[in-house]
């Protein structure tokens, strides 16, 4: 799809079928490519680019394929940590009226939105259904809200972050149906972030539904739900 300049990674095209995507998903070689990249184009010294976002985490796919039109047409989503972007844009594809895919990566987001396009996801017009945001989650601005769902994976990978997670859940869903669906490994993906994510949400007033997904033979990591809502 794209061998890599000076300015943008090595991309490549792959299958979307399984999540609606039918047109496919832009995404780099692998981790190992992308940051090879970096190194090589000065990238890397100069922005401290995160590589994780490079694969389609078993998390992510996990939550992206449990999103129904049911509960996703049209709503205001917004997806955190969206990386590659899969969830944000199968909420889209079944219908989510809004989303915002947000990620400090912008590499990331320009392929998520690459995938958005090649899927015929509008984009450009005065009222886009998928837009993109460079930014730490803590760091989406109040005008974002209220939106009636946000989605995350493999976000809790630091204890210290969690409760800045909870916050902006807090902060940015409608306090009537509003909810936060965040999938994480059953073992965690770092010692305590979910339990400390958990804390924070019930400290700030939230209520919680933890369930494991599931096991897929095609996906053998274990891997648990955690819903979070406020009522006003």
């Amino acid at each position: 799809l794209h061998e890599g300049s000076r300015t943008l990674p090595p991309m490549i095209q792959i299958n979307g079928d399984s999540f609606g995507l039918t047109k496919g998903m832009v995404v780099p070689p692998s981790q190992e490519w992308f940051w090879d990249w970096c190194v090589a184009t000065g990238y890397a010294e100069k922005y401290d680019p995160d590589p994780s976002f490079g694969r389609l985490w078993p998390t992510a796919q996990y939550l992206a394929r449990s999103l129904d039109a049911e509960t996703v047409a049209g709503k205001s989503v917004v997806e955190v940590g969206a990386g590659l972007g899969l969830c944000g844009l199968v909420a889209a594809k079944l219908g989510a009226a809004r989303v915002r895919l947000v990620d400090r990566e912008p590499l990331a987001l320009h392929m998520a939105m690459s995938t958005a396009v090649l899927n015929d996801l509008d984009t450009t017009s005065a009222s886009p259904r998928v837009v993109a945001q460079a930014a730490d989650f803590a760091d989406v601005g109040d005008d974002v809200g209220p939106v009636d769902m946000i989605l995350g994976s493999d976000v809790l990978y630091d204890p210290s972050a969690a409760a800045d997670l909870a916050a902006v859940c807090a902060r940015l869903l409608r306090p009537t149906g509003g909810t936060a669906l965040v999938a994480d490994p059953k073992r965690g993906r770092a010692v305590g972030a979910r339990d400390a994510y958990c804390d924070a949400v019930r400290a700030l007033g939230g209520q919680l539904d933890v369930t494991p997904f599931p096991l897929r033979a095609d996906l053998p990591e274990e891997t648990i739900l955690v819903a979070a809502r406020w009522s006003s």
